[in-house]
């Protein structure tokens, strides 16, 4: 045997070792894709060359399954049947045959779409074809009327189909599939996901929907199915999420606040808007801020009127809401105040002012400013407000009767009968909610001059699209558009209640309408209600409340007019929903596999892409890059490449783990960082690995406030800078 010891006096051993190592090295970082880094499919869609002669229902589920894709920001590519012999099937991912295309297929284009997936493609298909019967899929014999639907991943409850089916249920005894989703009256699958040679495949036996272009009438999961089990990667999310938080909803919950406010940071969310109303009660203020900050989460304080506080009410009777009836306005969870009252408007402001000025609020969400009963207005006397004695003196000096009239059958006032009485006073309820909201505004505004970095929001409900609505709360999309341009403030726009059950589109529509007036694309805010909108599918949403791909499409059409999202509220969207918002937020960021362990990115806003694995040594342009937390790196606008490597740089000990501002460009010498954000509307947290020592805004020496324990949490300017920090 031959054995002798290694010498390094051994010129041509110790150079094979040197090689070795030099190629060990290159193999590492450029040559072998690093284990656990995500693949970003290659998916191409089978379509037909011509639908002419397709039913309605084949041409609407061709079209819902590219819109599904679109809303998603999966990109393919598109090739017809007849392109099939030429394509090398093989070389992509996923492979989509939508059922229209499976009708065009010849033996010859079957066997490449089937031998692609034996290679190691995944395939998803839909209705009852030619690939089902190749894949091995058996079918029921008995046709069944499916209306009841159970997801077996991603919904415990029933998903209803308001338009039934006729369908063929999936025979699973022979393949054994996993199930995706089954009929619930026959507990028989009709979508499952199963291994074919070396490839995996989604098989569902219904058409995926015929019933609309949009892809959300059946099954609403189909893209998460895509992620979980044909290896799609939903990459790219944006830090943009705005939600509603009620303390009085997690009062019993178990989990604390600095548990609850990280949680929040890995759901992307930008702001919350904290319930102000607890302010003179039991509620504790300072760990939600102090969570907050130290999370880089901006905090607004959430004002309900004409409500004020439990305390407030109970505080001053004499300044009570009345309604047509007379009784005290305890309107579902709302106590309404007498806000036309200049004593108790005057009272108001002094407590809001001490508890604003008393925390570090990074904004006021001065909300929902309106007259009830919605939506029945002048029909439900026992709710309609206001009718205080100063609201009935006032309108009686300036129109001649006293508006309890129009509530009093034998009155020639009587709202039915009179309707120049009626329009009288529902005019007069518009321009006195106008004068309150003025007045409230101002004194905002007032509290905004001295605070740093403090945006003043204005919630108003939208009204163009039920006009009816305007007169019934007393709301006027004209006025709130006033008051926006009067104060140079935020509007989020909330629809109301009785637009909720109807399609995602409607906030295309409010886009395109509000986008006339609000030029300023940082100061319009949609608000969509995360609520049971849909009782038994109603509206046609399987979904009982929005979820899944309704709930994509609603930010899709949002960021259309790019519109801020904004939630109601992080306790209503289900865990899995949270990525639907943060990566539709980010759909027109397009990324693709340059080469083995390189990106190529190009993003309009700034983004995280999640990596799939930490602690890569990574660089963005060719040069080091240290932005990111763990496995999620942020990516500043603009066109990259990201490179990868399993070997860590050591050039920079400063990382900038999180920005809640758009990061333009970011430097990382030894010890330094050097970077430039936009923040247009309040304060932007930036948090850091370490604490710095110097820190220079637009070459300025700072003295800025720093939180947190272990990272170190700045805040920085509202506005448009480069810092520098040492």
């Amino acid at each position: 045997m031959y054995n002798k010891k290694f010498s390094i006096n051994n010129p041509l051993k110790g150079f094979a070792i040197i090689l070795i190592f030099v190629v060990l090295g290159c193999t590492n970082s450029s040559e072998i894709q690093i284990v656990g880094l995500n693949h970003i499919s290659k998916v191409v869609f089978i379509a037909p060359t011509d639908t002419i002669s397709f039913t309605i229902a084949e041409k609407n589920d061709l079209l819902s399954l590219k819109k599904v894709l679109e809303v998603s920001g999966i990109r393919f590519t598109e090739i017809s049947v007849k392109k099939i012999p030429e394509t090398i099937l093989s070389g992509y991912d996923v492979i989509i045959v939508p059922f229209a295309a499976t009708k065009l297929l010849n033996e010859t284009a079957l066997n490449a779409v089937m031998q692609a997936v034996k290679s190691g493609s995944n395939l998803l298909t839909d209705g009852v074809s030619s690939i089902t019967q190749s894949l091995g899929i058996k079918l029921q014999a008995k046709i069944t009327t499916i209306t009841r639907i159970r997801d077996t991943h991603f919904s415990g409850n029933t998903l209803y189909w308001t338009t039934s089916c006729e369908a063929q249920t999936i025979d699973n005894a022979v393949r054994n599939d996993s199930i995706l989703a089954f009929d619930e009256s026959t507990n028989q699958p009709i979508a499952v996901c199963g291994i074919f040679g070396k490839g995996r495949f989604v098989s569902l036996s219904p058409l995926f929907d015929p019933n609309t272009t949009k892809g959300y009438s059946r099954f609403p999961f189909l893209i998460e199915w895509m992620e979980s089990n044909l290896g799609i990667c939903r990459i790219a999310e944006r830090q943009a999420v705005e939600m509603y938080f009620d303390p009085g909803m997690r009062y019993n919950s178990p989990i604390s606040i600095d548990t609850l406010a990280r949680m929040w940071r890995d759901q992307k969310i930008k702001r919350i808007y904290a319930a102000g109303w607890y302010y003179d009660g039991n509620y504790d203020y300072m760990p939600l801020f102090k969570a907050c900050h130290t999370n880089g989460i901006q905090v607004y304080c959430w004002l309900e009127t004409p409500e004020v506080s439990d305390s407030f009410w109970v505080k001053y009777p004499q300044w009570r809401e009345k309604t047509a009836t007379g009784r005290d306005a305890n309107i579902d969870w709302r106590k309404l105040m007498n806000l036309a009252d200049s004593s108790c408007r005057k009272q108001v402001f002094k407590e809001l002012n001490e508890f604003l000025m008393k925390y570090e609020w990074d904004g006021v969400n001065f909300a929902e400013m309106y007259f009830e009963p919605h939506p029945a207005g002048f029909e439900n006397p026992n709710n309609f407000t206001p009718m205080n004695t100063i609201v009935r003196n006032e309108f009686k000096k300036q129109s001649g009767f006293d508006p309890i009239k129009l509530f009093d059958p034998q009155s020639p006032d009587y709202w039915k009968k009179n309707k120049t009485s009626w329009r009288k006073f529902a005019d007069y309820r518009k321009d006195l909610s106008y004068r309150i909201k003025d007045q409230f505004l101002d004194f905002l505004t007032s509290v905004k001059k001295r605070k740093s970095g403090f945006e003043v929001m204005l919630t108003g409900i939208d009204v163009s699209l039920q006009p009816a609505e305007s007169d019934n709360i007393g709301e006027s999309t004209e006025y709130n558009l006033a008051l926006y341009k009067k104060y140079n403030i935020t509007l989020q726009i909330e629809d109301p209640s009785n637009c909720w059950g109807s399609g995602p589109e409607r906030y295309e529509q409010l886009g395109k309408f509000y986008r006339k007036t609000v030029k300023d694309e940082n100061r319009l805010t949609f608000d969509c209600n995360i609520v049971g909108s849909h009782e038994q599918g109603y509206g046609g949403f399987p979904s009982e409340k929005p979820s899944g791909e309704e709930l994509r499409q609603i930010v899709y059409n949002m960021s259309v007019h790019k519109i801020r999202a904004a939630f109601y509220a992080e306790d209503a969207v289900y865990p899995h929903d949270f990525k639907n918002i943060s990566t539709v937020l980010a759909r027109e960021a397009s990324i693709t596999e340059k080469d083995v362990n390189q990106w190529k990115i190009k993003t309009p806003y700034t983004i995280t892409v999640n990596a799939g694995r930490r602690n890569l040594g990574l660089k963005l342009d060719h040069k080091p890059w240290f932005a990111g937390d763990g496995g999620q790196v942020i990516i500043p606008q603009g066109e990259h490449i990201l490179s990868f490597d399993t070997l860590q740089s050591t050039i920079s000990t400063i990382s900038l783990q999180h920005i809640t501002g758009e990061l333009k460009w970011a430097k990382f010498p030894h010890n330094k960082l050097e970077f430039e954000y936009s923040e247009e509307v309040t304060s932007c947290y930036v948090i850091l690995n370490k604490k710095p020592q110097n820190i220079l805004i637009d070459g300025k020496k700072a003295d800025i406030q720093l939180v947190g324990n272990k990272e170190i949490v700045l805040k920085l300017p509202q506005g448009k800078h480069v810092v520098k920090v040492e």
